[in-house]
């Protein structure tokens, strides 16, 4: 059983290669109810993408409100827990964070992997996506290194095979915090005269939080700065405030 989130598409090929390999069964964490789940499969996953250097707020929300059942059955059964994380470069410490919120649960936390993918966070100055020569080698290297993650996993190891990069506590512990609380606001999105309403950002937002209103989109409060309204848009129509007005855009490319 693998439980993952994805905006632009890099976790979603990672947790479905991985699926494919071990032949368990990815579920998408937007399209899934943790207090209906019960517990099958012979181990447990979790793929996400780092935000800012820490956990998706979403992936904690949704451990704290698994069932204490399916917590008991993953406990008896001494189930092999793994996770596989995608960033730009670094994870810094956040496999701390969601060993942390299984810990909650009674749920230790055993494989822990990185997967260098190309970046995508372009609301904050000096954040961009990649040149496409960096977006051509990350992607070129991603599929070997899943499937040597996912032959780890076949073994159960139990390991921390990450990319920390500098300044790792700093960054979790001083900017993660500071993202939370200041850096997912829907308010500021919007659509650009360049906008054609074609309806891209609302069919794509992995949260059901876009809606067209009179041709264009109109953005709820459900809002989890995955960016995926601002990447797939055709005509660069999509804007959070003026912060990505000269950035580029970027959806996976990869297929399972």
């Amino acid at each position: 059983m693998i439980f993952f989130f994805s905006g632009t598409g890099n976790s979603r090929f990672v947790a479905n290669r991985l699926a494919d390999r071990l032949c368990e069964q990815a579920s998408f964490i937007p399209e899934t109810d943790p207090e209906k789940c019960s517990f099958s499969g012979s181990m447990l996953g979790f793929v996400f993408p780092v935000y800012s250097w820490g956990i998706p707020p979403l992936i904690e929300e949704f451990i704290a409100r698994l069932p204490e059942e399916f917590c008991k059955d993953v406990q008896k059964s001494g189930t092999y827990v793994w996770m596989a994380c995608t960033c730009g470069d670094e994870a810094a410490f956040t496999p701390e964070m969601l060993a942390k919120a299984l810990s909650a649960r009674n749920i230790p936390l055993k494989g822990i992997w990185s997967v260098i993918m190309p970046n995508n966070y372009v609301l904050l100055p000096g954040f961009n996506v990649d040149n496409k020569e960096v977006e051509k080698s990350k992607l070129e290297a991603a599929p070997a290194r899943i499937d040597a993650i996912a032959e780890a996993i076949a073994r159960k190891e139990t390991c921390i095979d990450i990319v920390r990069g500098k300044h790792a506590s700093f960054k979790s512990k001083m900017v993660y915090p500071l993202f939370k609380r200041w850096g997912i606001f829907p308010r500021r999105w919007r659509w650009t005269p360049e906008c054609i309403g074609c309806e891209q950002c609302a069919v794509t937002c992995p949260m059901g939080n876009i809606r067209m209103q009179n041709g264009h989109p109109l953005w709820g409060d459900r809002c989890v700065s995955c960016l995926a309204c601002y990447h797939i848009c055709p005509t660069h129509g999509v804007a959070y405030g003026n912060a990505t007005r000269i950035k580029g855009q970027y959806i996976c490319p990869l297929k399972k």
